[in-house]
């Protein structure tokens, strides 16, 4: 019997790939049904709004554009676009909490459901940054 060709590394890094780019389509899934929610329940006046710099449910559109760039250049082999690419994904992600902060996010009129799916959202948001974190340890270890 043969010993597998990957080492643990390659596996945990394609591992890591996959996640990143599974967390970023559940949060541009979520960012749709979270602008989908605010323009039902009154919150935005048009879907664009709902994806807009005061969206409360969502991230807004350049994020999102900005995410699928990140984890694009996050999965690359090469570590001159991986590298920066995941460093830049944590801080995304770091970002999405803060800003609610600053923004009046957290601070906005929700229903207790609105307010559930915002943590959510916040929270598939940090995981994604802490995903990113773990794969820019690894290529950082290499």
């Amino acid at each position: 019997m043969s010993a597998p060709t990957t080492t643990p590394t390659t596996a945990t890094a394609g591992s890591l790939s996959s996640a990143l780019v599974a967390g970023v389509g559940l949060l541009l899934a979520m960012d749709v049904a979270g602008a989908i929610i605010s323009l039902s329940a009154g919150l935005s006046p048009t879907l664009l709004d709902a994806l807009g710099p005061q969206a409360r449910l969502s991230a807004p559109i350049p994020m999102m554009i900005a995410q699928v760039v990140l984890v694009v250049g996050a999965t690359r082999r090469r570590r001159g676009v991986a590298v920066p690419a995941s460093a830049l994904l944590v801080v995304a992600g770091v970002l999405a909490f803060v800003s609610g902060f600053y923004d009046g996010g957290y601070a906005a009129d929700l229903t207790a459901g609105q307010r559930v799916f915002q943590i959510a959202l916040v929270t598939a948001h940090l995981g994604v940054g802490v995903l990113a974190g773990f794969r820019l340890a690894g290529l950082l270890r290499r």
